[in-house]
């Protein structure tokens, strides 16, 4: 049996929280609130689960006291993917200690975790050498929380938009360096420049989000951002995201796609038809990692050095 301990009371972690207590073997602990920080990351259970923000730097004292409480970490935070990509002097720290601390660190998710980073790689495993990778993600965004809508870039006109791009307040949908970066590392590559462009998908009509807010039009009901990462000179990884509160609406379907080129033709594309749904896949993917994290090794690892996820049985 696993204990797992869950600080943060979000969306997120309550799911976990659901779908781990229907796998007998493990026992929950949570989830926590923000007030509950130290109970949550001091338990010394055998997986400290971090799902309460985005950003590395917020999240990295609560990653080292959990470490050194004995604990393997699992964050959902999206810069946790490859930490290396905003910061190599703390990352480096962090790696060092849970490997004194014989546990393991890992990053969790569908995006980043699953489409542009491991089934990426799990596809270029059956490519000839010297692809170049084009991921397109067209997601609802409808089911996120009033505080991640807002984070993502909704109801902002374009100038309000724009200025908070340049401040750092929108990110749009975060993560995209560190799947490329995850990418580029366990295959050999350096990855030279990442070019960013993050735009308003402005709507032309009210749209109520009930218990959120409401998107007024000549607002932003989505964003659409493209990254494109450069290895010798040349584009190397196109990550696209489209993500929008009313698909429908505007007669878009959700959808993953992968697109693997050689030689400047199409060598394979795979689609997946509706796409992973953003809520259910984080949490599946998160709840489904207790036994990778475990058996990984120890230091700060990528989903590129573990095993893949799968669900647990629930039979007693």
């Amino acid at each position: 049996m696993a204990r797992v301990s869950i600080y943060g009371t979000g969306q997120l972690g309550n799911a976990v929280a659901r779908l781990l207590q229907e796998v007998p073997k493990h026992e929950v602990l949570g989830p926590f609130h923000r007030s509950q920080r130290r109970e949550a990351l001091t338990s010394g259970a055998e997986v400290v689960i971090i799902a309460t923000t985005t950003r590395f730097k917020d999240v990295a004292e609560d990653i080292e006291l959990a470490i050194n409480s004995g604990s393997n970490v699992l964050v959902s935070a999206e810069e946790c993917a490859y930490p290396w990509a905003v910061d190599v002097v703390l990352s480096e720290k962090l790696d060092a200690l849970a490997r004194s601390k014989g546990v393991s660190i890992a990053g969790a998710g569908v995006n980043p975790g699953l489409i542009f980073d491991s089934l990426v790689l799990t596809l270029l495993g059956a490519a000839p050498r010297g692809c170049t990778v084009a991921v397109r993600r067209t997601v609802s965004i409808a089911g996120f929380g009033a505080t991640v809508l807002r984070r993502i870039g909704l109801g902002k006109n374009p100038k309000d938009f724009a200025d908070a791009v340049v401040r750092e307040e929108i990110l749009g949908h975060a993560g995209f360096p560190q799947s490329m970066q995850v990418v580029a590392s366990a295959m050999g590559l350096k990855i030279e420049s990442i070019k960013k462009e993050l735009l308003p998908l402005i709507t032309d009509k009210e749209i109520d989000l009930p218990n959120r807010f409401i998107v007024a039009a000549g607002e932003s009901a989505g964003v659409n951002q493209t990254y494109t990462a450069y290895v010798e000179g040349k584009p190397w990884f196109t990550s696209h995201f489209y993500g929008h509160v009313d698909l429908p609406g505007i007669g878009k379907s959700a959808m993953d796609e992968i697109e693997l080129s050689l030689n400047g033709g199409v060598f394979q594309t795979i689609q997946l038809k509706p796409g992973i749904n953003s809520q259910i896949g984080s949490q599946n993917m998160v709840a489904n990692s207790i036994q990778r994290i475990i058996n990984a090794r120890s230091g700060w690892i990528t989903v590129a050095d573990m095993e893949p996820a799968y669900p647990e049985s629930t039979s007693r």
